[in-house]
């Protein structure tokens, strides 16, 4: 079996592409590798789907993902206007029938994130093993993105966590209503993959990593 390795990035927003970051990662990992994959992912779907089409002769022997990330969560989508636009109109259905944003439409929105509730859903738990056999027995993953080992993250709406707050209208906070405590993303793609994965534990810029998706 052949070693890889993949390198994935998602959209930088005011941080500029991290394209640079996963290109000057690629030179390094050239040097030990013969095959190393370069790719743009903004979906979780996608995702998923890089990493099972690995080749059935190789392995991924490291994963690195560039993204903004939460403590529960990796943003490849940042800022991405379809996923901003399906929020607000959700929020307004929601809000002109007197109801609250659930949490299953909250989860179906954020096709642009891995966050550690989507390792609960259908479209990750039936691909699992299948995915994990992607992996080499040594492999590890690395998540390049602020807070991403941050453990038992809490959903607010820009500030605002009392789910009967009504200050601020009512949308991130629906992900407390089940899974909770969550685990860290980096702890979520552990369990996931059943490898080793690096997590950033800094907390620098949580209230806005939080918010400004």
């Amino acid at each position: 079996m052949e070693q890889i390795a993949i390198v994935t990035y998602g959209d930088g927003g005011e941080l500029g592409s991290f394209k640079i970051f996963a290109d000057t990662l690629h030179k390094e990992l050239i040097q030990k590798y013969k095959k190393v994959i370069i790719q743009h992912v903004t979906r979780d779907a996608d995702f998923l789907s890089l990493i099972k089409s690995v080749d059935n002769d190789e392995e991924i022997n490291e994963l690195h993902i560039f993204s903004h990330s939460i403590g529960a969560g990796l943003f490849l989508g940042y800022r991405d206007v379809h996923i901003a636009v399906n929020r607000e109109t959700t929020w307004r259905v929601a809000d002109n029938a007197k109801r609250k944003v659930t949490y299953h439409e909250a989860v179906n929105i954020e096709t642009g994130a891995i966050q550690t509730d989507d390792f609960k859903t259908k479209l990750f738990e039936d691909q699992k093993n299948a995915l994990r056999k992607k992996f080499s027995k040594d492999a590890f993953i690395k998540i390049w993105g602020c807070s991403s080992g941050v453990r038992a993250w809490v959903y607010s709406d820009n500030g605002v966590v009392d789910p009967n707050d009504t200050s601020e209208k009512y949308y991130w906070r629906a992900f407390n209503e089940f899974n909770i405590p969550k685990p860290s993303i980096a702890k979520a793609f552990s369990e996931y993959f059943n490898r080793k994965v690096y997590g950033a534990l800094s907390e620098i810029g949580r209230a806005s990593c939080r918010e400004r998706v």
